[in-house]
């Protein structure tokens, strides 16, 4: 309960104790409910506008705070039960109570209150009545859409995607010659009566402006983005020109990685060398392509001097947020085409919205209109009559979305496939059979015990003695260290540390990435690997923390720290840039940065390593998800051990996040 905290119970039950908005928002403060940002923010607005209705005021904080947890608006709805998702039962009864003594006690209270201030705008453009069209918007510091509550930054954010989804759609199909498609798809087919859905994903995106292609680890979303793009140089070749198409994704590694998967996929592709030569192997980071300027949230690529280019391909388009999609949807032509690739089921990006899962919800059960199950009918030789339905009010956005199921890389009966299948599913059983018995050597789990346990069996042992064993954790990087002896190339020693990674779900705590990381560096330091003495030494490995456009490096990006292989008496830190190439910098111009042997589950999002260690924290909380989870295990090639209490665990498997917005049910209501 967020009121527990509290001594003398000050609102144990009895709202009379509140007698101001005031006091109901610096023990929210106080109990973290909400962050210093948005007391201080509803404070401005009550200083500066006068406002002095506690409806308003009490909507402006949970909004703001709202948006900290990743919501892009604030669901009048679903805030007018309990203030907080995670509010307990004794919260909503006093929450309910407050909003009573207030003078709220319906949405349309409340929805009335707002619309009457002068701090918010009503939003009417849902209704398409004209005056709205004509007239210009006042600014104002929220805006109020249907019962979703936004700031307003951020209802036009979610404004420009939507738009853009919407004219997309509404653009004629290209041309697209079967005869292409096959030469790409040269085995596909043949009586089979499966669905290849690889090729419908190419013959899809090839037909339109945009396209979302989703799918799990080793499902061939790369070659089936090489086989799109051959298509589409083929499409323009016809018409006597040449595409400029550019390759990107949220992150340096992620970028690096899908360098490294287009090259590969090129080796095999059945086409001409032309064709091949016109396709791109280079991805760069999104900061990259948009041009970051240090220090400032604008980005030298944007509405008023547009990308130059055809074809954009987004790789991990998971861990894009919405204010970033919209600044990439600016950015670009009026001509050009877009095509999103991610898994659907990983984590949501860090900041604000969760724009990959609203465009894909439902993707699990497709359906198309009539003339869209002809055309994949046409193009793909098979009956498609079964996917038609007249009567899906998302039908439209279908047509743009392929979701690739089938995976290449996890066999359906091998450890890391079944767990993560069970673990997408919210399958609980499922998930502890296959840790208790698992169908391979590809899986372990270390259970935990935790300290409530121990004291309910009447054991005494400290917590620190039920924690994760270091020398376990730290002996996975033993390779990584002999290669930092025998002092192997900077490109090898990359791969080296590569292979092992500790991920956590949390940063702060006793099994959270700080903790964790020093007592690996200790470790580390005990077998003779590091000197403490010294800051910067031969396989000390950092990730940068916040992007320096000065120094070409971004938020993510992992740097080792190796002799400058011109001096050998002078330090550097190596990164590994997105092109592949590598880049030596001086240690004293690295600012912001930490140790990285262990790194959360979010920053590892657009990396893969043969072994992966998923450390869960001793008690349960919001951040531990299905998601994460499910995450954390999709990392691993090869192997996965997880280190986890069991009633926390059995918590994560049924947790789902959530993320508010209003882009699914806009893209729901538009018309054919």
């Amino acid at each position: 309960m967020i009121y527990s905290k509290f001594p003398d119970n000050t609102l144990d039950t009895n709202v009379e104790t509140l007698t101001t908005l005031d006091e109901l928002i610096s023990l929210w403060r106080e109990a973290g409910a909400i962050r210093a940002i948005d007391e201080q923010w509803v404070r401005s607005l009550m200083q500066h506008s006068h406002e002095s209705d506690s409806a308003v005021l009490l909507a402006g904080v949970l909004c703001s705070a709202y948006l900290g947890m990743g919501h892009v608006c604030l669901s009048l709805d679903k805030v007018f039960e309990a203030p907080f998702l995670t509010a307990t039962k004794d919260d909503t009864i006093l929450w309910q109570q407050v909003l009573s003594k207030e003078g709220i006690r319906s949405i349309e209270d409340w929805e009335k209150r707002l619309s009457l201030s002068a701090l918010v705008r009503v939003d009417n453009s849902h209704l398409h009545e004209v005056a709205d069209v004509l007239t210009e918007p006042e600014i104002t510091p929220l805006i109020l859409s249907s019962n979703r509550l936004y700031l307003t930054r951020y209802f036009h954010y979610e404004e420009r995607v939507y738009q853009f989804l919407k004219t997309s759609s509404q653009v004629d199909l290209f041309t697209v010659d079967k005869i292409w498609l096959d030469e790409v798809f040269p085995n596909s087919g043949h009586g089979s009566e499966e669905i290849d859905w690889q090729k419908v994903a190419v013959a899809s995106a090839a037909a339109q402006r945009f396209s979302v292609i989703s799918g799990g680890p080793g499902t061939g979303k790369t070659t089936t983005v090489i086989k799109l793009l051959a298509l589409l140089v083929q499409q323009a070749s016809s018409h006597n020109r040449r595409l400029t198409i550019k390759l990107t994704a949220p992150t340096g590694k992620a970028a690096a990685r899908l360098t490294e998967s287009i090259s590969k996929a090129k080796e095999s592709l059945p086409v001409a060398p032309s064709i091949k030569g016109a396709i791109p192997e280079r991805a760069s980071t999104l900061h990259r392509l948009l041009g970051a300027n240090f220090g400032r949230s604008e980005f030298t690529f944007n509405a008023n001097n547009p990308l130059h280019l055809d074809v954009l391909l987004v790789d991990e388009v998971s861990m894009v947020d919405l204010p970033m999609m919209a600044k990439l949807i600016d950015a670009l032509p009026s001509h050009a085409r877009l095509i999103l690739l991610g898994d659907k089921d990983q984590l949501s990006s860090v900041e604000a919205g969760g724009v990959l899962g609203d465009l894909t919800a439902g993707i699990d059960q497709l359906s198309f209109t009539r003339e869209w199950t002809q055309y994949l009918s046409k193009m793909l030789e098979m009956d498609f009559s079964s996917y038609s339905d007249a009567y899906s009010e998302r039908k439209w956005i279908c047509q743009h979305l392929t979701l690739l199921k089938k995976s290449y890389r996890f066999d359906g009966n091998s450890g890391i496939g079944k767990l993560a299948r069970a673990v997408n599913q919210s399958d609980e059983k499922q998930v502890m059979r296959v840790l208790y018995s698992p169908p391979d050597n590809s899986i372990e789990w270390n259970a935990i015990q935790s300290a409530a346990a121990n004291a309910a069996n009447g054991e005494t042992k400290k917590t620190s003695d039920q924690k994760v064993d270091i020398d376990t954790l730290g002996k996975g990087y033993t390779a990584y260290w002999l290669g930092v002896r025998s002092g192997v190339s900077i490109d090898t020693l990359f791969s080296l540390f590569a292979s092992y990674q500790v991920l956590c779900a949390v940063r702060q705590g006793d099994l959270g990435v700080e903790t964790l990381n020093e007592e690996l560096r200790q470790y580390f330091y005990q077998r003779g690997y590091l000197n403490l003495d010294q800051v910067w030494e031969p396989g000390k490995a950092v990730m940068v923390r916040r992007n320096d456009a000065s120094l070409g490096l971004f938020n993510g990006d992992i740097g080792i720290c190796m002799p400058d292989v011109m001096d050998a008496t002078k330090m550097r830190v190596w990164f590994q840039l997105s092109d592949g190439s590598i880049k030596g910098i001086l240690p004293s111009r690295l600012s912001e940065y930490e140790l990285v042997y262990a790194m959360t589950v979010h920053k590892s999002q657009g990396s893969e390593f043969d072994h992966v260690v998923l450390v869960l924290p001793e008690q349960a909380g919001p951040v531990l998800t299905k998601e994460l989870l499910y995450t954390g295990i999709t990392r691993a090639k090869q192997g996965f051990s997880l280190w986890a209490n069991e009633a926390v665990l059995r918590y994560a498997i049924n947790n789902k996040v959530v993320r508010l917005s209003g882009l699914q049910n806009k893209i729901g209501s538009i018309l054919e």
